[in-house]
């Protein structure tokens, strides 16, 4: 069996590729998958930041090739990001482990309620005209909020990034494109972080980060213009077992 487990999350990684490269929120496919596989919660959480790295570059290479990256405004709110992370790393690596499964449990049970409620989620997509410049303050402030929260469980952390981005101004292309730039300093802030304390399954971290990379290549080629309200459905299916799973593995 764990000769196929490598095989499981980079299929895994595919699917949630294919999503996340565009609308964020990878930890909701990647996390569970992980902790379905039996691993610690907070082992399951740094693998999952160390693959997000990888998305996070592949994505990043690929908006930059398409002419649809803000480099200069997406390196200043990534080094915001990942000083927000540290925060949050470091809250994450000294919790309860208990307390962290019940943590993640709302987490996903939130999510999975809000995937359900609104059916425009990762649909349909929000066109908005380009930033305004003097929402810096507000959005780096914004930023820094959700580096700490992207460093210390960062479920569905890319698309708050990605929203926020849209709200204060962006496309819906642009603000995942400068999202995944944001990403790319908050995962690998993390991830340092978690590798200096021994935290990352690297085999299982690269299988599923390669899967996040070619699925996200191609996602952002399409735009997630097919096949979402299936994912949406996985997504709920995968959340609803990793949340009986958490359940009964705190009583």
């Amino acid at each position: 069996m764990d000769y196929f487990i490598p095989i499981i999350l980079f299929i895994g990684g595919l699917i949630g590729g294919l999503y996340a490269a565009n609308i964020g929120g990878m930890g909701l496919l990647s996390l569970p998958l992980l902790l379905l596989v039996d691993m610690p919660t907070l082992q399951a959480l740094a693998t999952h930041k160390f693959a997000a790295v990888i998305l996070e570059l592949a994505s990043t290479i690929k908006f930059y090739k398409e002419k649809k990256l803000h480099w200069r405004l997406g390196i200043f709110l990534g080094l915001i990001a990942a000083i927000g992370a540290v925060i949050g790393t470091n809250i994450v690596i000294n919790i309860n482990q208990n307390f962290l499964n019940i943590i993640v449990g709302v987490l996903l049970v939130v999510a999975a309620v809000v995937i359900l409620k609104e059916e425009d989620i990762g649909i349909k997509e929000k066109h908005i005209e380009s930033v305004n410049w003097k929402n810096h303050i507000p959005m780096a402030v914004t930023i820094f909020a959700l580096g700490i929260y992207g460093g210390f469980l960062g479920i569905g952390f890319g698309t708050f990034i990605m929203l926020a981005l849209v709200f204060l101004g962006f496309t819906f292309i642009k603000g995942a494109a400068v999202a995944r730039l944001v990403g790319l300093f908050m995962a690998t802030t993390s991830t340092i972080i978690f590798a200096a304390n021994g935290l990352i399954n690297y085999q299982y971290g690269i299988s599923l980060g390669l899967g996040f990379a070619i699925g996200g290549w191609f996602g952002i080629s399409i735009a997630i213009k097919r096949g979402n309200q299936y994912v949406k459905k996985l997504l709920i299916i995968i959340v609803v077992l990793t949340v009986i799973k958490l359940i009964t593995d705190f009583f």
